[in-house]
């Protein structure tokens, strides 16, 4: 299997060639709207950087002595390894492409929430991978479907002073990431094939759809995980942000119901 950062980096790449060819089925000049995924994907890097340094405790490989303005250069670095937090990059994704629309002043914000948010699905996917080759977001032990990782892994660093190593490897751990990247790819599917029929044009749809559908899996996979998180209570943090999602697009869904039907009506 291809090393984590391979993974990722691919996975970065991903989102900028869909990006692009979903910006053509919409119409939108390419000419003038090229670089936006670019700063979408600087922006992500950026915010989930600094994720990493204030909610990701002591698997960042952040220090409070790094400057902001060493983040900023450092994410453009291939070979960084600083840590990570996908939600970050969620959020920095939005920051980039806002950014992008307010200071070209397009006014294309809500085809761009909308064609990243396919985008992102297939992102997020691919670096569900990156951590399954890596060990990190590993799940609860599991004789049925479990996965033993190697004592190259982050799994085993975190788990190698308990019963839940043995000689080289720890026992089978339920894959998550594997769950996660069927979850994230099956939205990416569904979304695209949305997108493609032409099935609506209202705006925010797919932005919100995925805000939902990605919220309400991350959600559930919260609960099998056992790697450090962030806990806020009695739910992980992702698990907070993730009933965000659920509520806003539930909220929109329900105010917005008579329109997005009748933009599928004519559009059958």
């Amino acid at each position: 299997m291809l090393k984590p950062p391979v993974i990722a980096n691919i996975a970065l790449f991903s989102y900028i060639p869909v990006f692009l060819i979903l910006l053509k089925v919409r119409s939108v000049k390419l000419s003038k709207n090229w670089f936006v995924p670019i700063v979408a994907i600087y922006f992500g890097l950026v915010v989930a950087t600094l994720f990493a340094l204030f909610l990701n405790g002591a698997d960042s490989t952040l220090s409070a002595k790094d400057s902001f303005f060493s983040v900023l250069v450092d994410v453009l670095n291939p070979k960084n390894k600083r840590g990570k937090v996908l939600f970050g990059g969620y959020f920095g994704l939005i920051l980039g492409l806002f950014l992008a629309d307010f200071f070209t002043r397009q006014k294309k914000f809500s085809d761009f929430l909308d064609i990243s948010a396919i985008s992102t699905s297939l992102l997020f996917s691919i670096w569900r991978l990156g951590c399954f080759a890596g060990g990190c977001c590993y799940g609860q032990p599991s004789e049925t479907f479990g996965v033993s990782f190697s004592n190259k892994t982050i799994a085993y660093t975190h788990l190698k002073n308990t019963a839940l190593v043995i000689n080289n490897a720890t026992v089978p751990l339920l894959p998550t990431q594997l769950v996660s990247f069927a979850g994230d790819f099956a939205i990416f599917l569904f979304l695209l094939i949305l997108f493609c029929r032409n099935k609506t044009k209202y705006p925010y749809f797919y932005f919100f759809a995925h805000a939902f559908l990605y919220g309400l899996g991350r959600f559930t996979v919260e609960f099998f995980r056992i790697d450090p998180r962030e806990f806020w209570g009695v739910l992980s943090m992702s698990q907070w942000i993730s009933l965000v999602l659920i509520a806003a697009g539930t909220i929109f869904f329900i105010k917005n119901r008579k329109e997005i039907a009748e933009s599928f009506r004519k559009n059958d």
